[in-house]
């Protein structure tokens, strides 16, 4: 009698620790979380430490980037100094580089028509719509992969799933990378509405 209470505790709690066990979280399920966030919020912030490949020339960039969910909007370029304070207008179909009404060129990305400072909203576009192709952990962090034709982005995300790193390829050659620094969610308000309840 003895034997069979002290087996019932112990098969119990055999049962929850194969329940705490449990599956490992399907690596696919982080970049869709991020993409739903996204979504919801309507947008993002966020500071890159880029270098950008135009033509035989390797631009480092510092930027900082407001954009919604399609990638559309402001990226201030911050670094280098010649040329800080230089404001792009970020759109899917072009992107134009202006400081007090001046427009500067400064080339596009290999194999693109894109300008360096259009890659933030491309990237962003990547991870609202792109087809998310692969995910998988590395020491560091989550690598995703999206594609979309020719171009490849590889995001690599942490453990709340916001971005720490990201990659743009074209035809498999790599034309911009960054560190994703203050990563922020615009401020919407997920599910609610500034409508008037009618009914």
């Amino acid at each position: 009698m003895r034997r069979q209470m002290l087996a019932v505790p112990m098969m119990l709690l055999l049962c929850l620790l194969c329940a705490c066990g449990g599956k490992a979280q399907d690596p696919l399920q982080a970049p869709m979380d991020h993409r739903a966030a996204l979504l919801a919020r309507g947008g993002c912030a966020f500071t890159l430490e880029a270098q950008a490949q135009t033509g035989d020339r390797l631009w480092p960039l510092r930027l900082d980037c407001e954009l919604d969910q399609d990638g559309n909007g402001s990226v201030t370029v911050l670094a280098p100094e010649s040329i800080a304070g230089i404001q792009a207008v970020s759109r899917e179909d072009g992107t134009r580089l202006e400081y007090q009404g001046v427009r500067l060129a400064l080339g596009t990305l290999p194999g693109t028509e894109l300008a360096p400072a259009g890659a933030p909203g491309r990237l962003v576009r990547a991870w609202s719509r792109d087809w998310i192709a692969s995910a998988g952990q590395e020491s560091q962090g989550l690598r995703v992969c999206y594609e979309d034709g020719p171009v490849t982005v590889l995001t690599w995300f942490d453990a709340d799933n916001l971005p720490l790193r990201a990659e743009l390829a074209v035809d498999g050659s790599l034309c911009f990378s960054a560190e994703i620094r203050n990563f922020t969610w615009k401020a919407g308000i997920d599910n609610e509405t500034t409508e008037e309840n009618l009914g």
